[in-house]
């Protein structure tokens, strides 16, 4: 379509026979339509393509002209389009006298019949209906356009995201390789036992996996079991992998909520080998959730427990891994976590609010989750393999 043909309103009038043509654009002229006269179906064809509200047709000229290619121009209008013609038919050229009427209808489409001598009313009257919805025609090319658009500029942003993200797990993987260089430099000098250097590379390497967990599908989301098994993976080497136990059923967790658990269960796993029931032989940590679904959301219940660790003491005052887990852990989460210190060791409980409309994979009921060791990715991070 070109330049001339966005909201054109004329009327196009193909009426070669005496003075219809004169007569029905003085009376549209006076109504304040614009009109063009044309000496035949090429002419007008050619004018539609340059931009038209209607057709005005006399039946003699349909009758005496080929109006197929017309008609082919009709049916490859875009899908917003119905162009309409309105036919000035003889009097008592309705369907029953007139078969060809229907072939009309049939071939142009929209096609409205006005039968001669007409007043000038009724003309002008079917004339601003049909530029009417010719207008709504309009629109809807419009909001097409701009739908279109905001498609074209979603995607182009989704591929921008995608480099960024891309990028960003490139350097994070990198940081993790030159963190891992250093600290096994700074150990090798400082002659500290193998055995620790290698625990202590094998935990950076662990800590990237739980990093590919969340990057391996484009920060689409992840399974809960793997981002869990993922972070206490790090914290297991060296301990036993008896040492926690994870059970539940597979939830699918959007991004941003995979993000805040893998943070929490880092922090309380941190929490446990520094002073909890990781931090001594016969500690033990049971990790299990449950979920429930209504017809607004799902509810993912998960509970952190530790037994058989040292005698629990609360804590006099919150650390930043206290805080983190209780305020921004529930923010991210849309939910609450709650931490309590029993004597025999501590329970984090965490409530989170899942989008209902994500439904997950149907589980074995009370299944153990093993917990796995991902393969490492290929890239920056091909430099960190866990001790053999």
């Amino acid at each position: 379509m070109t330049a001339a043909a966005v909201g054109s309103e004329r009327a196009l009038i193909l009426a070669p026979y005496g003075r219809d043509a004169l007569v029905a654009a003085s009376i549209l002229a006076e109504a304040g339509i614009e009109t063009e006269t044309c000496g035949d179906l090429v002419r007008l064809q050619g004018a539609c393509l340059a931009g038209a509200g209607l057709a005005l047709i006399v039946e003699e000229a349909l009758q005496e002209q080929d109006y197929g290619p017309l008609a082919r121009w009709i049916e490859g209008q875009p899908a917003w389009s119905d162009f309409p013609v309105i036919v000035l038919a003889p009097r008592g050229g309705g369907l029953e006298r007139n078969p060809a009427a229907a072939r009309y209808s049939l071939a142009l489409g929209n096609v409205t019949f006005l039968e001669r001598p007409f007043h000038p009313t009724t003309l002008v009257s079917m004339v601003q209906t049909a530029l009417r919805g010719r207008r709504r025609q309009y629109e809807a090319r419009d909001r097409l356009d701009a739908l279109r658009a905001a498609v074209a500029r979603q995607r182009q942003d989704q591929q921008h995201l995608r480099l960024m993200v891309n990028e960003l797990n490139h350097r994070v993987k990198n940081t993790l390789a030159t963190v891992q260089s250093i600290i096994a430099q700074t150990l090798r000098s400082a002659d500290v036992p193998v055995r620790t250097r290698d625990t202590l590379t094998a935990r950076i390497v662990a800590l990237s996996r739980a990093h590919d967990v969340i990057t391996s599908e484009q920060w689409s989301g992840a399974d809960l079991g793997d981002i869990v098994a993922q972070a206490a993976h790090p914290f297991l080497t060296g301990l036993g992998e008896d040492r926690i136990s994870l059970k539940g059923p597979q939830v699918r967790l959007p991004p941003k909520t995979a993000i805040a658990v893998a943070l929490a269960f880092h922090e309380l796993a941190t929490n446990a080998v520094k002073y909890g029931a990781l931090s001594i032989p016969e500690g033990h940590v049971d990790v299990a959730w449950t979920l429930t679904r209504d017809e607004a959301a799902r509810e993912l219940r998960m509970v952190w427990r530790e037994s058989d660790g040292p005698r629990v003491t609360p804590p006099t005052r919150t650390g930043f891994g206290t805080r983190l887990i209780e305020r921004g852990l529930a923010a991210d989460l849309n939910g609450k976590v709650e931490m309590t210190y029993p004597l025999d060791g501590v329970v984090c409980t965490i409530v989170a609010r899942l989008d209902g409309r994500e439904e997950p994979e149907e589980p074995e009921p009370d299944a153990p989750r093993r917990h796995r060791r991902p393969q490492l990715p290929a890239g920056p991070l091909a430099c960190l393999r866990p001790p053999t």
